[in-house]
Parts: structure tokens; sequence; C-alpha cells
């Protein structure tokens, strides 16, 4: 595969270790995340996910600048914010926990307002779409292809997050690389649901970069097993 295909992936896992099922202790999840920022494997690898909660601890075991993605309420996510002022923790973007009318003025890069399934598709201006696509409820084909139509026909980007660590479907569960292909798929005006539950053999992989302009990132408590499965595609060396 050439360079192109390999830089779709770029800063495309989320780190979010402390999370279920993988549930790191904050201290270890942040010293993995900083060896693998200096690794080869960290141009693919986005900020360390962690909940207000857990930004005491991690401000602990930040022995070095690490940029994070900060979750939590719009009510608690500013004065958390702002407590990050001056210290080694770079809060780079935010994820709310939705659904939300407007958009809290918070000093980061990006916002993501997650969407529970059901409750439609319809965030602030501005914002990133989150959606959970594992846990408690894994959505179907047909209900992740009328998210990606809606985030297409809208120029709406959006993350996924949950039971995304296969590249492609299996067992019922979703591929990131088949959500980037049916991205790519209902940019070009074709149906996205058929290429949900496609084959690997049967997938556009050189075209996945285009996903990314609204596919913006994939939370991840394995950074790992998808580099692996990637790698086993042949789509990273």
């Amino acid at each position: 595969m050439g360079a192109l295909v390999t830089a779709a992936f770029d800063a495309f896992f989320d780190d979010a270790a402390i999370f279920p099922p993988g549930d790191a202790p904050v201290d270890v999840a942040v010293k993995d995340h900083l060896a693998r920022a200096g690794a080869g494997d960290g141009v693919h690898v986005g900020p360390l996910v962690c909940d207000v909660p857990r930004l005491p601890a991690l401000l602990d075991a930040a022995v070095r600048p690490v940029r994070v993605s900060v979750v939590g309420t719009a009510e608690e996510l500013a004065p958390a914010l702002r407590a990050l002022m001056g210290t080694p923790v770079e809060p780079v973007a935010a994820e709310v926990r939705g659904p939300i009318h407007l958009l809290p003025d918070l000093p980061v890069h990006q916002i993501a307002v997650e969407m529970p399934w059901g409750a439609g598709f319809r965030v602030p201006p501005g914002a990133v779409l989150k959606l959970r696509c594992g846990g408690a409820y894994v959505p179907t084909p047909e209900e992740l292809g009328t998210a990606i139509v809606h985030c297409v026909e809208h120029g709406r980007p959006f993350k996924l997050t949950a039971g995304l660590h296969a590249a492609i479907a299996h067992d019922g569960a979703h591929g990131f690389v088949n959500v980037m292909a049916a991205v790519v798929a209902a940019h070009r005006g074709q149906d996205p649901v058929p290429l949900l539950t496609a084959a690997a053999d049967d997938l556009d992989l050189e075209s996945l970069g285009e996903a990314r302009r609204l596919f913006r990132s994939v939370g991840t408590c394995s950074i790992d097993e998808p580099l692996g499965h990637l790698r086993a595609l042949g789509l990273l060396r």
C-alpha cells in the first residue's frame, strides 16, 4: 500500500486505555501513551482520553507533556479544563455527553457531542458527532449507515467509540475500515450499508483516506490491536 493509504490512519486512534474493557490504571495508561508517542506508531495515535474524575490521577502521572481529550458534562468541563492550565496536561479536545443545544465555550480545538442511538444526530454547529458502536448496544448496519448518510449530507464530522477494535466487520461487530469505505461510498452517492458488512476483498482500500474529512477518529482501549489488524491487511508496515 502507498503512503496515502498509510496516512489515512494518522492520528486516527484516540487512546481510551482507561475505559472498559481495557480498564488500564491511569498511571499505566499515561506511561504507555507517552512511550508510544515517541515510537513509530505514535503518528497513528490521537490524544489520551480521560474523564473529569480521573484528571487528578492523570496530572500525578504526567511526567512530561501529554495531549488529552477530556470527557464530561458541559457543566463540569469548563472548570476542569481551567484547572489544567500551566500543567503538563494539554487538553486538545473535549467530549460532552449530549444531547445539548448550545456548544460550551471551551479552550480546545475540537468538541465532540455524544448522542445515544435513537436520539437523532443533531448536535450544535461546530461540534463533532460522537456515536458508540459497541458496549451495551451495537447499532445495526442500517442504523450506522443512516448516521453516515446524515453526516455526509450535512457535512458533519464524527467520531466513533466502543466496539471498533477490528478493522473488518466480523461476528456482528463493526469494523473501522468498513466504516471508512462506507463513508467514501456515501460521498459518491452510493448506499453505504452493504460496505459495513463486506469482506476486505470487497472494499476499495486505496480510497480510505477520502473518509477522514468527516470520519475524524476512533476511540479504542487498545491501540496495538487495531494497528495489528491494519498490518495484517497490508495497510501499515
